[in-house]
């Protein structure tokens, strides 16, 4: 019998894995920048659940379903869990988790770019096209300073967010090593609004320290709230900008108004829940972060709606959070109330509202509104006999990637399990991007004339 060549196989698997960079990269670069924001994920979704999927990334028997759901889960950055994460995987597998939600939160394109740019001074044309299509911009921030800004914030905002928390964590019988690990992993959790938690309860071992609700907040709202806000702050303070841009004003208002009026709302109809779990809840909704540091399914079903209602607005363009997004909704807003008070033209905060803009906005606002009615539809065919108001909050966690469930999810046959997935993901990559993605064209600018003031609005 003769000897195995290893070599002559070395050389060949070496030359077999070339031959497929090579006729891969051919394709990403025959598809247009939406398609390829949504091969990304699925691809990077693909590679996750191989690796969840090897013996030693679990600690107890996980079916390949599971595998994939937690893999588009974090991918995704949504948190939905078909089985208890904090027990079923091992120290690995967090691990694993850990760096997909990163990627994921930040978008497997920026982080490349910015790379890219570590090594080069200016990023390839295909690069801009896809960063284009997975960012949404004012004209007055630049593709460049928006990467730098958004990797320099996001390792900043994490680091301070770990060691506050190992600092909370130290003072209260952790050990050194596991106080950084879930320092570490909460703190990039939270910041991509993740909500993969290390406890199996979430958060709700400390519904009444207001040190960890505050951190966990701050950070999810800085992640939701964007790197356009950060990127023009940062401008406006070094005097790059002369004034705050009408994005950035819409988004903290916006913010502001639908969290003080959910938290109003969730307080006053559960007697049993205090501020701090009121505010808290309706953050983690509006930010999609998916947290809980009490019960979702004992909360009143009229708090449910609100929850259902934040999480499908979710955050603003281009942070991390996902849903229809805080300045879309405030464009239809401006929208019908322009139309009630009669003026001709759409304006909100005395400025004009770009057409495109416009078109851009109730396109997002009614394919999300379809696409949550067919995630629906489909569950509740699936899930015949279950209640109807566990699949409602289920679709609209998974689509606006929120996470936050009624402890429903390993209830779900494998035919829903599917369905959650598909809208993870969509919701991932925005659902207009899926659109574009299937029809296969761009994003045309309106060439017709827009008047003197006007606010360049993204969405």
């Amino acid at each position: 019998m003769s000897s195995i060549n290893w070599k002559e196989i070395f050389c060949q698997l070496k030359d077999f894995i070339k031959m497929s960079v090579k006729k891969y990269t051919l394709f990403v670069l025959r598809l247009s920048p939406h398609q390829n924001l949504l091969q990304g994920i699925v691809m990077y979704t693909f590679l996750g659940w191989i690796a969840l999927s090897l013996p030693f990334m679990k600690t107890q028997s996980v079916g390949w379903l599971d595998n994939l759901f937690t893999a588009a889960s974090a991918a995704s950055t949504t948190g939905l869990t078909s089985v208890n994460f904090a027990d079923s995987y091992s120290f690995l597998g967090k691990l694993v988790v850990l760096f997909m939600i990163q990627v994921g939160g930040l978008g497997y394109m920026t982080m490349s770019s910015f790379l890219y740019l570590s090594t080069s001074r200016r990023l390839r044309p295909h690069q801009k096209e896809v960063l284009t299509a997975e960012f949404s911009l004012p004209q007055t921030l630049d593709l460049h300073d928006f990467l730098r800004a958004a990797m320099i914030f996001t390792a900043v905002v994490e680091s301070v967010g770990a060691v506050l928390l190992f600092n909370y964590f130290m003072h209260h019988d952790f050990g050194i090593f596991q106080a950084a690990w879930y320092s570490i992993f909460h703190s990039v959790s939270a910041f991509c609004t993740a909500g993969f938690s290390l406890w199996s309860d979430s958060l709700t071992g400390f519904y009444d320290s207001k040190t960890v609700n505050i951190i966990i907040m701050g950070l999810s709202l800085a992640g939701s709230m964007g790197f356009i806000v950060v990127t023009d702050i940062f401008n406006w303070v070094t005097r790059r900008a002369k004034e705050i841009s009408y994005t950035t004003k819409i988004i903290v208002l916006a913010t502001t108004v639908l969290l003080a009026f959910g938290s109003l709302i969730v307080f006053i109809t559960n007697p049993e829940m205090n501020l701090l779990e009121s505010v808290f809840q309706c953050t983690a909704a509006m930010t999609t972060s998916g947290f809980n540091t009490v019960s979702i399914s004992s909360m009143s079903s009229c708090s449910l709606l609100i929850l259902a209602m934040l999480m499908s607005i979710g955050g603003a363009p281009s942070g991390t959070g996902g849903g229809i997004k805080c300045t879309a909704v405030t464009s239809v807003f401006a929208i019908l109330y322009s139309q009630l008070m009669g003026y001709k033209h759409i304006s909100f905060l005395g400025r004009r509202i770009p057409l495109r803009r416009i078109y851009l906005a109730t396109s997002t606002f009614v394919f999300y509104a379809i696409l949550l009615f067919i995630c629906l539809f489909w569950l509740s065919f699936t899930e015949e006999g279950k209640p109807f108001l566990n699949l409602v909050f289920e679709a609209a966690a998974a689509l606006g990637t929120a996470g936050m469930t009624m402890d429903f999810t390993p209830q779900l046959s494998a035919w829903g399990k599917g369905i959650i997935i598909i809208a993870m993901i969509i919701g991932r990559v925005g659902v207009i991007t899926f659109g574009l993605a299937l029809l296969d064209i761009g994003d045309d600018d309106d060439d017709a004339p827009e008047p003197t003031r006007k606010a360049d609005l993204a969405i």
